[in-house]
C-alpha cells in the first residue's frame, strides 16, 4: 500500500509540474529532418501541383544530453521522511501520432531573374496519444491521454528555382510557420507550438541518365520567434540533409535520404526556468529514410511511401516514421503551348 500512495502521489506531482503554468522545456524547432522526399523541392514545371503527405510517429524514447536513454525516474523524498532519501522508479514511455499535411504549391510561367517564382501553402491536421508508466518490481501507475485538432500553417511566400541545361536545379525557400495550431502555456492538450518560425532553404540537385538519378543536398536554417504569453524564444537550428533518386524504371523509383540537425542557439527570455539545470543542453538529431515511389498515371499521379528512422539524438525524443504522400498535378496554369 506504501509503494502505491508513493508511486500515486509521485505520478500526480509530474503531472502537476507538467502542467504548471511555464513553458515546456523540451522544444525542437519546426523542421523535421529526413522525411521530405529527395525530389519534392526540385522546380516543377509552371502550373499547380496538389501533394498530400501523411506520416505517422512513435517514440518509447526521450535520450538525454549524453545521448542515454531516460527509463528511470529519480525522487529525493529526505524533505517528506528523512529515512526514505532519493527513490529511484522505472520509466516506461509511449508517444505516437499522426499528422496529414497537404500542400498546395504554384509555379509561375514567368520569371524572376532567370528562376520561376513558386509559392505554396500548408495546413495540417495532428493527432497524439501518450502513454506513461512508472512503477517499481511489483507496482505500477499508468498515465494516459490524447489530443488532436488543427496545427499550425505553414506557407512559402518566396521561392525561387533555376535550371540549368537540364544537369543541376537550384532553389531558394523562404518559409513561414504561422502559430495557428491551439497553444497555451502549461496545457496539455497543445497542437501548435506557439511561435512564428521563419525557415530559410537552399536545394540543390544534380541529375545523370536524363535526369533518371538525381543527387540533393539542402541546408535548412530557421530562426523561432517568442512563444506565446511568455518570454522564451527557442533557439535557432541549422540542418543539412543529403539523399539520393533512382529511377529503375520510367515508372518506379527507389530513394535513400538522410538528415542532421543541430540547435545553434540557445533558449532566450526571462522565462527560460531550464537555464544552468541537465536541461539546458542544445538538442541534436540525425534521420535517415527510405523510400519506394510510383507513376500509376503517367506524368499526373505519383504515390510514394517512406520508413524513417533517428538515431544520434541527444536532449529529445527518438522517434521512427511511416509516411505516405500522393502527388497530383491537374494541368492547370500551365505553359501555353503553341500550336
Amino acid at each position: 500500500m506504501k509503494k502505491i500512495l508513493l508511486l500515486t502521489v509521485i505520478t500526480l506531482l509530474m503531472y502537476s509540474a507538467a502542467t504548471a503554468q511555464r513553458v515546456s522545456a523540451y522544444q525542437a524547432g519546426s523542421y523535421q529532418p529526413g522525411l521530405m522526399n529527395v525530389r519534392d523541392l526540385a522546380p516543377p514545371g509552371a502550373g499547380i501541383v496538389f501533394l498530400d503527405y501523411n506520416y505517422w510517429n512513435n517514440s518509447n524514447s526521450y535520450i538525454d544530453r549524453f545521448g542515454n536513454k531516460v527509463n528511470s525516474l529519480t525522487i529525493d523524498l529526505t524533505p517528506i521522511n528523512p529515512e526514505t532519501g532519493e527513490v529511484t522508479l522505472g520509466l516506461d514511455q509511449q508517444i505516437s501520432g499522426y499528422a496529414n499535411v497537404p500542400v498546395f504549391f504554384y509555379t509561375s510561367r514567368f520569371k524572376i531573374l532567370k528562376a520561376r517564382y513558386m509559392a505554396s501553402i500548408n495546413p495540417s491536421y495532428i493527432t497524439s496519444n501518450y502513454r506513461m508508466n512508472v512503477h517499481t518490481s511489483d507496482t505500477s501507475v499508468t498515465s494516459t491521454g490524447n489530443t488532436g485538432g488543427f496545427g499550425d500553417l505553414s506557407f512559402i511566400p518566396l521561392g525561387l528555382g533555376w535550371s540549368i541545361r537540364d544537369k543541376v536545379d537550384i532553389s531558394f525557400f523562404y518559409m513561414v510557420y504561422a502559430p495557428t495550431g491551439r497553444y497555451e502555456t502549461g496545457a496539455d492538450d497543445n497542437i501548435g507550438k506557439g511561435y512564428w518560425t521563419h525557415q530559410f532553404q537552399i536545394p540543390f540537385y544534380l541529375y545523370f541518365m536524363e535526369k533518371a538519378t538525381a543527387l540533393f543536398v539542402m541546408p535548412t536554417y530557421e530562426v523561432n520567434g517568442k512563444i506565446k504569453d511568455s518570454d522564451v524564444r527557442p533557439g535557432s537550428r541549422f540542418t543539412i540533409e543529403y539523399g539520393i533518386s533512382q529511377y529503375v524504371t520510367s515508372w518506379l523509383e527507389l530513394e535513400i535520404i538522410n538528415g542532421h540537425t543541430w540547435q545553434a542557439t540557445d533558449d532566450k527570455g526571462e522565462d527560460v526556468w531550464w537555464r544552468d539545470t541537465q536541461l539546458d543542453t542544445r538538442d541534436q538529431t540525425s534521420t535517415v529514410g527510405f523510400g519506394i515511389g510510383a507513376w500509376p498515371w503517367a506524368g499526373r499521379l505519383n504515390i510514394r511511401v517512406k520508413y524513417a528512422m533517428d538515431y544520434g539524438t541527444k536532449q529529445r525524443y527518438r522517434s521512427n516514421f511511416l509516411s505516405a504522400s500522393i502527388i497530383f498535378i491537374p494541368n492547370i496554369l500551365t505553359e501555353k503551348t503553341k500550336e
